[in-house]
């Protein structure tokens, strides 16, 4: 899943997601997140849901 996917399943701008995820860029890092990846691994994606609570069915 993409950024701008992600960030279109919460209702936000990719912009606004790139905010929130700057606060969490550590835990992304272990999860093999760079800074500027479009694409996000599934591990990735599902920890971003839960800490945001987003809901991408």
């Amino acid at each position: 899943m993409t950024q701008t996917q992600l960030a279109s399943c919460a209702g936000v701008s990719r912009r606004t997601l790139y905010n929130w995820l700057q606060s969490r860029q550590k835990h992304l890092r272990k999860l093999g997140v760079q800074p500027n990846a479009k694409a996000l691994p599934p591990a990735a994606v599902k920890y971003i849901c839960e800490a945001f609570c987003i809901d991408i069915n």
